[in-house]
């Protein structure tokens, strides 16, 4: 739809001299010679490595070694505990050949190097993994070193740097953490405590840690704050607290990071609607679950 606009002034006349025949080009100007100088970004870092004699793989590790060195000064790294260590685990073959596609397969914390803090990461150990990764599997700097592999990881390696950094995507992949998920499949049982020599000992070492890892997920109270296992010599007030809160405890873990997304290509709303539903049901069988789950450990540990 066209829209008038109102200038609100009016454009005068022509003066008495003005030629509507007249001519209002110039002419061409003749080409001169000029002096092209070298300048810009890359060429700064090309004159840098020509002077130093460095190779781009010496190159690269020279500047991350500055980068290291400015977050120092800063104070960025100063007093975060392995901050300095982020980054430098070795990927295992198979995540090396992991499928780009099937991303949300993968352990995020792993992909970049973060398999010792996991949900303990903070935003500044990530993008400083994030970095280190980057540096080591860029697409380029594999194409110089005469690798024709193509880019699959690195793809990996930038889903797993969004999810991280994303406060929400990052609390649902922490909700089915494989790492955890694992442990908890390992859960001790009344059995394992009864064949051990010191059966009292053995109750607190191998029950404790497991109530230690799912206070992480309380969404009453900040984990510190969750009550712990206790010693043999606990009142009987402080146990039975202790169970109190762990049968009302509230976990804040949610599974969204498993549902299923709509067929691509698909613009029915229908389909998209039947896709909510499924995703929403699965989420609440899972969520029973774990809860079952949960309470079951508990009887057993009261048990």
């Amino acid at each position: 739809m066209t829209t008038f606009i109102d200038l609100g002034f009016n454009l005068t006349a022509p003066g008495p001299s003005f030629d509507p025949s007249s001519s209002t080009t110039t002419p061409i100007t003749k080409p001169k010679e000029a002096t092209l100088i070298a300048a810009g970004a890359s060429y700064l870092a090309y004159a840098q490595r020509t002077l130093a004699q460095r190779s781009f793989e010496e190159d690269d590790a020279h500047r991350a070694e500055q980068t290291k060195l400015g977050l120092q000064e800063r104070g960025v790294l100063n007093g975060v505990e392995d901050d300095l260590g982020v980054g430098d685990e070795e990927e295992s073959p198979d995540l090396l050949m992991a499928d780009p596609k099937k991303w949300k397969d993968l352990d995020q914390y792993a992909v970049l190097g973060l398999s010792h803090l996991r949900y303990r990461a903070t935003d500044e150990q990530i993008k400083i993994a994030h970095r280190k990764k980057v540096l080591k599997h860029h697409p380029d700097k594999k194409a110089n070193q005469g690798d024709s592999n193509d880019d699959a990881f690195f793809k990996c390696i930038q889903k797993a740097y969004e999810v991280l950094l994303h406060p929400e995507r990052r609390r649902q992949f922490d909700s089915i953490d494989p790492y955890y998920v694992d442990l908890e499949d390992d859960a001790p049982t009344a059995e394992s405590v009864e064949r051990a020599k010191d059966p009292e000992k053995a109750f607190f070492q191998k029950f404790g840690p497991v109530f230690e890892r799912e206070a992480h997920f309380c969404a009453s109270c900040p984990e510190e704050e969750v009550p712990k296992l206790g010693t043999m010599s606990s009142t009987k007030e402080e146990v039975e607290a202790f169970y109190d809160f762990w049968y009302n405890f509230d976990s804040w873990r949610t599974f969204e990071w498993f549902d299923k997304e709509v067929n691509e290509g698909s613009n029915s709303r229908d389909d998209k609607r039947y896709t909510e539903k499924k995703n929403k049901n699965e989420r609440a069988r899972r969520k029973k679950d774990d809860n079952t789950r949960l309470r079951t450990f508990i009887d057993t540990a009261l048990s």
